[in-house]
């Protein structure tokens, strides 16, 4: 994830020699789908996004983008701070790897982070990224991309407490891994990682976090 970057220059190539606090809640994981918790109280998410996206930049290390948004996370109001992409997925599921990840970065009043999770699987074209594609760097253009076309309608979840994948690697992150995949094709994976590939963190230690698993 990079919604707080470092004040220091970083990149994936050296990403082993990333600075990080003691590794006892880092991002990302391997969920083991049999040892998910099932999540006790009602853990609703709502999402209010903007049909139009404010700009898609080529950042240094990813394509972030941004729009006005509001999410309602187990009744508690988050704002959408940015949306990111990692090709390949950051987060396994039982050992999968995954070829994208979709970032959707919120912030609390108070400050607190919450990060929505999309994998994607590859199989049938999703418009919406091609019309994102062709948005990168091209901000403040009028457009009608519905982030929401990127987001299963079923908004079943794993639910973990970790950290930022990026530098400085800040802990205490709300993390929602979506359980229903996204798709994309070939193309669309090939376009996406001529901008950038490889810019995912391999997944941390779980030490003994628990996972939760909530089925609406």
């Amino acid at each position: 994830m990079a919604d707080k970057i470092a004040t220091t220059s970083w990149t994936y190539a050296d990403k082993e020699s990333w600075i990080k606090p003691l590794p006892k809640s880092q991002s990302p994981i391997n969920i083991v789908t049999r040892e998910a918790e099932p999540m006790i109280g009602d853990g609703r998410i709502v999402l209010n996004y903007g049909h139009q996206v404010t700009s898609v930049t080529d950042s240094d290390n990813h394509l972030e983008g941004t729009l006005k948004g509001l999410a309602s996370i187990n009744g508690r109001p988050f704002f959408l701070s940015q949306f990111h992409f990692h090709a390949g997925a950051e987060h396994t599921i039982d050992g999968v790897f995954y070829p994208l990840e979709l970032h959707l970065v919120h912030e609390s009043q108070v400050g607190m982070l919450a990060v929505i999770a999309v994998i994607f699987e590859f199989g049938e074209e999703n418009e919406t990224l091609n019309e994102l594609l062709d948005f990168v760097n091209h901000s403040n253009e009028d457009n009608h991309i519905n982030i929401l076309n990127l987001i299963p309608e079923t908004l079943d979840y794993y639910h973990y407490l970790g950290s930022l994948t990026t530098p400085p690697l800040t802990e205490n992150v709300e993390w929602y891994v979506l359980i229903e995949k996204m798709t994309l094709s070939e193309d669309q994976w090939q376009r996406i990682t001529s901008f950038h590939d490889h810019n995912f963190r391999d997944p941390q230690d779980l030490n003994n976090r628990k996972v939760l698993k909530k089925i609406f």
